[in-house]
């Protein structure tokens, strides 16, 4: 009886395979017949369904790959915007040669405006929307904080969302405390947890009880992604002097205050030079230039901070140990002596310049924005970029500081559409995330047609992780914040404590006089 039953299923199962190789064999004719989905002789025409032979007629050989299909983990709600303008009001047009632009009526030919106008005609397609900017008049962004706070205490409501500057002629912690934003953590259909949200910028922003999220960071604007201060480095200085590319040390997370200085050292030389004070036509060779926000930079890239904030309640944190012991250690960093550090920021010729100093390979590195990448892809020298270095390996990530005009996105209070507003600016975070950024980051790191792929995972290790000093961006902590950019970022001597000592009660008191309206 078993083995009739064996002889059976054996037969049953010889059965099933010699149907499915009919099957396949006969699947495999017809294509080859009808010459693939583009039919005989197809050469790079419009391709077939996903999965089907695209060849000119041969059948794939069984060793090549099948196509790989992609599936979008992005949920897109079922909302229609009816075809109706969504408007943002941005600041002024590339202003600071920064990238700006969220919207282009027609097909642009350079790959980045590329990038952006798909993004858009992608998410207007999933809403039936038309996306639509108006930019602040002018050059600059000095007169954009008070025109917006204008337009929404008069109840204008001709704006869906809104870009303003963190801190720049007014504060965004001004105007949300006058209730002129929507609570971003109160709209359903924005997922701020998700990663296309800088969540460092967040975890900042909360203010009062309930976790109150008033304005937000993306890559929506890439101005808030160019505004990250990063390490230039000049790699064929590195190459030609025997150091080696920093990239690895990143990767261990051993790119760290220590290892910083060994560069400085390391890069700084006299090369011909008799002394290492600034000559235009000098030799000297400096390990590192920058201008007076790299105190600041370098203290955010350490972890500490001047606010502390705990379920939406700041605090000073200036006291602290790690601060103290970071702005002592920045101290040591910048220190003009022995060629370790070029503090350079005269615009008015752009000769003495820390951009200009770099590019003409005057620098082994340079703290900069991102954006100085647009600057340095003329430069002889091919170039690398990694991040603000850590305090020390005990440190888990790598941080980043944002400057204080980074515009961040906030929905007016006169929006009374803002579940719809949330779910597309949520979608226009996401694809910009996964679409514009790749290409912002080829962009920035593309030297002489080569595409800098070490460089570029560096960036990815960043991004997101940035923000400004929340202190300025409420009007807290100004004072302190420049003391350290015109001491320790100019290249002076800084006595820490007594300048903290100086500053601290008229800071405490601006943190409880805001904090009484959240109460």
């Amino acid at each position: 009886m078993k083995t009739i039953r064996k002889r059976l299923l054996f037969l049953l199962i010889a059965t099933v395979f010699v149907c499915l190789s009919v099957f396949v064999v006969s699947c495999g004719d017809n294509n080859a017949g009808n010459g693939g989905a583009g039919g005989g002789g197809n050469d790079g025409g419009d391709s077939g369904a996903p999965g089907e032979n695209q060849g000119g007629g041969e059948n794939p050989g069984a060793g090549e790959p099948e196509e790989e299909i992609y599936i979008d983990p992005y949920v897109y709600p079922e909302l229609d915007g009816g075809g109706r303008d969504f408007k943002f009001y941005n600041v002024p047009e590339n202003v600071w040669e920064y990238y700006t632009d969220l919207a282009f009526e027609e097909p642009p030919s350079d790959i980045l405006d590329d990038a952006v106008y798909k993004r858009n005609r992608f998410v207007e397609e999933k809403f039936n929307i038309n996306i639509v900017e108006i930019n602040m008049p002018g050059n600059d962004m000095w007169n954009h904080n008070p025109d917006v706070r204008r337009m929404l205490m008069a109840g204008d409501d001709t704006y869906d969302a809104i870009f303003i500057p963190a801190s720049f002629n007014g504060t965004v912690g001004a105007m949300l405390s006058e209730g002129l934003f929507h609570d971003l953590r109160s709209i359903p259909t924005m997922d701020l947890d998700k990663d296309y949200w800088n969540q460092t910028m967040l975890k900042e922003a909360a203010i009062g009880s309930g976790d109150q999220i008033f304005y937000a960071g993306s890559s929506i604007n890439l101005f808030t992604t160019q505004a990250m201060a990063c390490v230039f480095f000049n790699q064929d200085i590195m190459q030609n002097t025997g150091i080696d590319l920093p990239y690895s040390l990143v990767k261990e997370g051993k790119w760290t205050y220590d290892a910083f200085m060994q560069y400085q050292r390391s890069g700084a030389s006299l090369n011909g030079a008799s002394s290492f004070d600034w000559e235009q036509s000098g030799t000297a060779i400096y390990g590192l230039t920058a201008h007076n926000f790299s105190a600041n930079a370098l203290l955010a890239a350490s972890g500490a901070r001047y606010i502390a904030s705990e379920n939406g309640r700041p605090a000073l944190a200036v006291r602290e140990s790690r601060f103290f012991d970071a702005l002592q250690k920045i101290g040591e960093i910048l220190d003009p002596n022995g060629g370790l550090y070029l503090y350079a920021n005269d615009y008015s010729d752009y000769i003495f310049h820390y951009e200009n100093i770099f590019r003409n390979g005057r620098a082994l590195m340079a703290i900069c924005e991102l954006k100085a990448a647009n600057v340095f892809r003329a430069m002889e020298s091919n170039f690398g970029i990694v991040p603000m270095p850590k305090y020390d390996e005990n440190q888990e990530d790598y941080q980043t500081l944002l400057i204080n005009q980074t515009p961040v996105l906030i929905m007016p209070h006169t929006n009374s559409d803002i579940e719809f507003t949330g779910a597309v600016l949520d979608a226009l975070a996401y694809v910009s995330n996964r679409d514009v950024v790749p290409v912002l980051f080829d962009v920035a790191v593309s030297q002489k047609q080569l595409r800098n792929e070490e460089s570029i995972e560096m960036l990815e290790l960043i991004k997101n992780r940035g923000s400004f000093e929340i202190g300025m961006a409420y009007g807290w902590t100004n004072t302190l914040v420049e003391a350290v950019a015109t001491s320790l970022g100019e290249a002076q001597p800084m006595d820490v404590a007594s300048q903290i000592d100086r500053h601290f009660d008229r800071m405490q008191q601006n943190i409880e006089r805001t904090l009484e309206r959240f109460e």
